[in-house]
Order: C-alpha cells, then structure tokens, then sequence
C-alpha cells in the first residue's frame, strides 16, 4: 500500500506487472488491486463470491493450461461484463509477456461489440500516463462506438458479430488466441430455430479460427433448453470447460449485497422477462423420470430427469422460483404451472414452434406427455 500511496508512477507499474512465473493467487491480488487502485468507481460495493470464481476462471482461459472455454452465466447486473472489461485492460496493460496478442468480441449486435471495444480502449486511454507505451500519442477520450485497436505494443482488440460466418476469419494474418462472446442470446433470436442454430454454428466456426493455444469466455445470462447456452452447458463434459452459474437470488437471500430484496422484487414486478435466465417450475410439478414421475422439489443437483426429446440429462443446477413468476394453463382438464418464459411445443397457424408459456392463447395446440402434467 505504501507504494501505491507514494510511489512513482514506474514503482506502481512494476507492482501490477506478470509474467508466466507468477501464480494464480498473485495474479489474482494484483489484478484486483490494479482494479481498485485505477478504477474506484466500479468497486463501490464488496465483491460477492462469484465474482471472485469470475475472475478465477477467466484468469485459467488466459492463462490456457487447464481450462479453454469458461461459461459464464451470471444474472444481468451481475457485473460480469464490467469485470471481464477490467481483466482484459489490466492482461493488455500489465502481461509483460504479451501472452495474448489478438482478442476478439463477438455479439450477436455489432454495436454492443463496438461498445466493449471503445469502453477498452477508454480505460487503457485514462491510465496511459503510467502506460504510455500502450498509445504513444494521447487522444482524447473517444466516446464513439469503434470496431477495433492495436496497441503500440501489439495488441490487436476487433469487433464482430455471431450472424456473420466466421470460415473468412482462418484466413486473417493472425488468428484470435482470445474470443469473448457476450450478449449472443435473446429471447428474439430463439424465436427461430434457423437463426438460433446460425448463430451457435458461426461461433463454432469462430472456436476452430483460433490459434492453438487459444481460449473462449461465454457471458450470457439467458436459459431455454431450444437455446445455445442450454447447448454450451452440456457440452461441459470437456475437461477444458468450465460453467459457472448465478441467479439473482438463490433460497430467498441476495447473490450479492449490491441487490437486497426490496431491489429485486422491484425488478421482478417491472421487468418483461425477470425469470428467463431462471429455472420454472412450482415445487409440486412433476417431472419425468426413469423411475417415474417426481416431485421437482424431490431432485437434487445430479438427478437424471427425461426431456422433450426423451433424452435422460442430469440436473445442473437447482432454483428458487416465486409464485407472482408463474402461470397456470389448464390441458385436457389438468393444471400446468409453468413460468412465462418457458418454451412450450406448440402448433399455431399449422407451423410447429417453441412459444413461451406467456404468449399461448386458447387457439393454440400444444404437444404433452401423457400419463402426467408435464408440458413439452
């Protein structure tokens, strides 16, 4: 602390640089010190846990020897894209091995891509008197949204978008050793399963683009199981992957301080879609089974339950919902409780297609299992 306070400018600098002989920990106090020192504003509230896991797990796909894909599916306001801004700023200004040299973000709207770029660039912008080297020549602020920049020291930030095919990239001089896809998932993009499966095949192509050693960070906060995200995680069977994942609440308590519940029941009675990052179901709706129909407060995390396609999957995590999220539908004579958001299997106007729970009407014809009180 003492040379934070009275240090020159070039002792601060030495106490923020790494090197492939630091160790995670040191890597990790040093990046959140950095973060404190320069940037005050975005730690007025203490850190939850996860955000110590985000900072983890990002850390890992920088560094690629153990962890290659990290899945970061934390609520909206939960501060991840904030967090990842802030570590790649300090790998960019701080990584005296410049380990990484082409980062790319990949959004499904371009100008939200832009926008992280710029916002970068702005930070390494307002500490280039102590990085210097980064940008030779001050500029002033830029607040326009711009598509990309190379560092003095050469390192590359590009803009792109998850609707764009990714096969032309391969050919670029240099390949990307570190994509962040942020924000490719809404709940307009699933009401089609044609631009749903483009958008999981671009980023596909965009992971083979990458040099060998390279990694990917997936921030997303959106659950359906016709989805991408549903598809990432159960893809986290690979040793290289990690998923994290972060409701706003969990058993009735704030996932981090900066919320408490006053705050929360607020956003839930004025959101659209308060639960569509959340699971949907009433304790006493039953869920098939290998052995049967079950009780969903009766699972745990590990169970295996049986999907739409007939497919046994494992529980991967396990929510809290409240009664104000949910809906009841009656189907030949049974009542359904599902939540708004839930994509329901429905036949309208003859063409078969998922809808969520909130936009059936009466006229609607909806695919069920028999023998229970599932809807598919």
């Amino acid at each position: 602390m003492k040379i934070l306070d009275s240090g020159t400018k070039s002792d601060i600098r030495a106490l923020f640089s790494f090197d492939a002989t630091d160790t995670e920990q040191e890597f990790l106090l040093k990046f959140n010190l950095w973060g404190r020192h320069f940037f005050p504003k975005f730690y007025k509230f203490k850190d939850a846990d996860f955000h110590k896991d985000i900072d983890k797990y990002n850390y890992r796909v920088y560094r690629g020897e153990d962890l290659k894909y990290f899945i970061d599916i934390v609520f909206r306001g939960g501060a991840k894209t904030t967090r990842t801004k802030l570590f790649i700023a300090f790998c960019i200004s701080n990584d005296s091995d410049h380990s990484r040299k082409f980062f790319k973000i990949l959004t499904k709207d371009i100008a939200n891509g832009k926008q992280v770029v710029t916002d970068i660039y702005n930070l390494l912008l307002s500490i280039n008197s102590y990085y210097p080297e980064i940008f030779k020549k001050t500029d002033e602020k830029k607040e326009e949204r711009m598509d990309s920049f190379t560092t003095f020291t050469g390192i590359k930030m590009r803009a792109g978008t998850v609707g764009t095919d990714q096969r032309g990239q391969i050919q670029e001089d240099a390949r990307p050793d570190f994509i962040w896809f942020d924000d490719f998932e809404t709940r307009k993009t699933l009401r089609s399963a044609i631009e749903t499966k483009t958008i999981f095949d671009n980023m596909e192509e965009a992971k083979t683009g990458l040099s060998r050693d390279g990694g990917c960070i997936y921030t997303c906060n959106y659950f359906s199981e016709r989805g991408n995200v549903h598809k990432l995680v159960l893809k986290k069977n690979n040793p290289k992957t990690k998923v994290l994942i972060v409701p706003i609440k969990f058993e009735g308590k704030p996932m981090w301080d900066y919320y408490n519940m006053d705050i929360i029941n607020a956003l839930e009675k004025d959101a659209d879609d308060f639960s569509g990052e959340y699971m949907c179901l009433k304790p006493t709706t039953l869920i098939l089974t290998k052995e049967g129909w079950e009780e969903i407060s009766s699972l745990k995390v590990g169970d295996k339950v049986i999907t739409h396609l007939n497919r046994e999957r494992k529980i991967l995590q396990v929510f809290e919902r409240n009664d104000n999220e949910l809906l009841d539908i009656t189907v030949n004579g049974e009542i359904v409780t599902i939540t708004k958001n839930h994509p329901v299997l429905t036949i309208r106007e003859n063409i078969k297609d998922w809808i969520p729970a909130g936009e059936l009407t009466t006229d609607d014809l909806i695919y069920v299992i028999p023998l229970g009180k599932l809807i598919v």
